[in-house]
């Protein structure tokens, strides 16, 4: 959450009042950057913890920002759609499907048959975190081209493991904590930038 408060808000308009729309645009463009170092280091933040790459984050999530205005000031807030995202972003091992030497009965539509073993996945979310070995898992392709990590229990279909959201992500303290930081900052500076470009534009 970012924030520009009533004090903040009243220096801008006691400065550029007499300014046409100077209040306006200030606060416009402050709202604007605001949001846009919010985008980025959410995503940068959230990758210096967890074991994903920025263009893994963004092809599975939106970010949006949301200002309203409150007794306090202006209030900014970030909202993310998107779902789990798949283990297989993540730290994991191996990344292909690979195939052992070992044989596994299993029963097709046509019967039972033996199928080479897939070789065990290892995996991490957190930068921080060894891989956890997932026994029974294995790196497969789709049909549709999709990769992940899959397992089949019993005679129960194939279901894929999933990590977190970009949402749970971002609750992390760590990130949440260095984000709020970096844009108030930002925030901050940029209202004093505005004010200064503000007032060279009009003399």
């Amino acid at each position: 959450m970012i924030k520009i408060t009533n004090e903040q808000i009243e220096r801008v308009s006691l400065i550029l009042g007499n300014i046409p729309n100077g209040t306006e645009k200030a606060l416009s463009n402050i709202i604007s950057r605001g949001n846009a170092t919010t985008k980025t280091e959410v995503v940068k933040q959230i990758t210096s913890v967890y074991a994903i790459t920025q263009k893994s984050l963004r092809a599975e999530t939106t970010i949006n920002m949301r200002t309203r205005k409150e007794e306090s000031g202006i209030v900014g807030t970030v909202t993310f759609s998107g779902y789990k995202l798949p283990l297989y972003r993540f730290n994991v091992s191996p990344t292909m499907p690979v195939k052992t030497k070992d044989y596994v009965p299993v029963k097709t539509e046509t019967g039972w048959r033996m199928y080479r073993k897939s070789a065990p996945v290892k995996a991490a979310v957190k930068k921080s975190n060894t891989q956890t070995l997932f026994q029974d898992a294995f790196v497969a392709t789709m049909m549709n081209g999709h990769t992940g990590i899959f397992e089949r229990k019993g005679r129960h279909k194939i279901t894929e493991h999933m990590g977190l959201s970009t949402a749970q992500m971002a609750r992390n303290s760590v990130v949440l904590e260095q984000v709020e930081q970096v844009v108030q900052e930002t925030v901050n500076k940029r209202i004093e930038h505005e004010i200064t470009r503000i007032l060279n534009g009009y003399v």
